[in-house]
């Protein structure tokens, strides 16, 4: 089975990919993290490491700050339609399968020209613009939390949970204190600032109560990783950096 996977947020991507194991992958994403930035994209590097054959769509990034990148990022959108056209064409993929972002826009567009069934999924507490788009011409619509359903058709929305990856299901301490929950922490492949603070503030407290299984990742703006690695050593605390480029796991032991 020929399966394109649309990239946007990367985790559950991936963790979708581990269990498509024997079916022809695509992967439609960005090689580049930001607009203007030449720095090389997570997604890039996980997917092109697994093998996966990546396209690189250039088309509008949906801002919600005007910048002056945003005048010509909105021009781009007719390449990046005409881009997956093509490619898809090319592929003729059975089912086209998106995560949300700016760059699943023209891809499921695309899609729905050439009549391939679309999938979306929807990671977060509510909906974000893409995906409120792209119900309109998806076949079924995976949702991570009930109160996202309000935001699409019931007859097509279905509660699957946000997918994890098995690295983080099954992620143990060294020495694991019997009895305590697991409670993993993220902000998505690229981290938040603002939960990495917070768990940076409270982490002797989470300790008490919790194995903490935290994922920074790898922005390098504010140094999450670098301050956070600082606070487990004073804790006594063991860190494992299992995913690559700084998305790694504090853990308790």
């Amino acid at each position: 089975m020929k399966i394109v996977i649309i990239g946007g947020h990367l985790s559950p991507a991936l963790a979708v990919i581990e269990q498509l194991k024997g079916n022809e992958l695509y992967y439609f994403g960005r090689k580049h993290t930001f607009e203007g930035d030449k720095a090389i994209s997570l997604e890039y590097d996980e997917i092109t490491k697994l093998g996966i054959p990546f396209y690189s769509i250039n088309t509008a990034r949906l801002q919600r700050k005007f910048t002056r990148y945003t005048l010509p990022s909105l021009i781009k959108f007719p390449l990046g339609f005409s881009q997956s056209l093509r490619i898809l064409r090319q592929i003729k993929p059975d089912v086209v399968l998106g995560f949300g972002g700016y760059v699943s826009l023209p891809v499921v567009l695309a899609a729905f020209f050439l009549k391939i069934p679309i999938i979306i999924h929807e990671q977060t507490l509510e909906a974000g613009i893409a995906n409120k788009i792209e119900a309109k011409f998806a076949r079924k619509i995976c949702i991570s939390w009930q109160s996202s359903e309000k935001y699409f058709p019931k007859n097509k929305t279905v509660l699957t949970g946000n997918p994890l990856r098995r690295i983080v299901l099954d992620a143990k301490p060294f020495r694991e204190e019997v009895g305590l929950p697991k409670l993993y922490i993220t902000g998505g492949s690229s981290g938040s600032h603002a939960i990495n603070f917070l768990v940076e503030k409270s982490l002797e407290k989470l300790l008490e109560k919790f194995t903490v299984i935290h994922q920074t990742g790898d922005a390098k703006a504010h140094a999450d990783f670098e301050k956070l690695q600082t606070e487990v050593n004073k804790l006594d605390v063991m860190l494992a950096q299992i995913i690559i480029r700084k998305n790694s796991f504090l853990r308790r032991r």
